[in-house]
């Protein structure tokens, strides 16, 4: 009887501390997709504030673009706060600039490949458009584009998860992700736009969504790789 009511006094002080620790992932999950918020400001700056200013920043997507040069190596660090959640308690701080200094040069080459890419397909979308070109060009601009954000995306994910690996082989797996796991490039692209049009939207306010939603990306994307790679082996 006493083994029996000692088993119960231990039970309630088990499930508490297993409660505790999941309330404690919890928040720590929180803190870090916040401080990612934060940080992705600070290293966005001038681009936050030409959003939060321009009465429409669509109108002056050029400019848009050109400062816009900053968000892949930004991404890199934000990308590396999340590979870290699962090692105990975050340090979105260290973490983030520990992951844009040791990829943050490749990830805006990359990224600034992509931007040219995107800036030329915008740039002659204006021109062709009502022309007789306007219905062959447009699509294949169009694809061009997607997967070249697509494969951006998914390369600077394994630029953070294969700290050992080249870029130039990282940016070839990338493609290969990109394109043989479609759905899952589709699915980013779907999280990076909804993430740009909150910003947009509402610069303040919207500004809480990035964080959340490359949590996402991030995460597809890793897990893209982690297909290919296991059906390769």
């Amino acid at each position: 009887m006493s083994g029996q009511v000692a088993r119960g006094s231990r039970a309630p002080r088990g499930l508490a501390r297993v409660r505790h620790e999941t309330l404690d992932t919890v928040f720590g999950y929180v803190y870090a997709i916040l401080m990612v918020d934060l940080l992705l400001v600070v290293a966005n700056l001038p681009l936050a504030v030409m959003l939060f200013a321009a009465r429409d920043a669509l109108q002056a997507w050029p400019l848009v673009l050109l400062l816009s040069v900053t968000v892949s190596p930004s991404l890199a660090g934000a990308f590396e706060v999340y590979r870290t959640l699962g090692d105990g308690h975050p340090q979105p701080f260290a973490a983030f600039w520990r992951g844009y200094r040791r990829r943050g040069l490749a990830a805006g080459l990359i990224g600034s490949a992509a931007t040219a890419l995107v800036g030329f397909v915008l740039y002659d979308a204006a021109v062709v458009a009502g022309t007789v070109w306007a219905a062959l060009l447009g699509p294949t601009l169009l694809v061009a584009a997607v997967i070249g954000v697509a494969t951006t995306i998914t390369a600077i994910t394994g630029l953070t998860v294969f700290a050992t690996a080249s870029p130039r082989a990282i940016l070839k797996a990338a493609l290969y992700v990109a394109v043989r796991r479609w759905y899952v490039s589709v699915l980013a692209l779907v999280l990076v736009g909804l993430s740009v049009l909150a910003v947009l939207m509402q610069p303040v306010l919207g500004a809480l969504a990035p964080g959340l939603l490359l949590y996402a990306v991030f995460a597809n994307a890793h897990y893209g790789f982690r297909q290919v790679l296991r059906k390769e082996g």
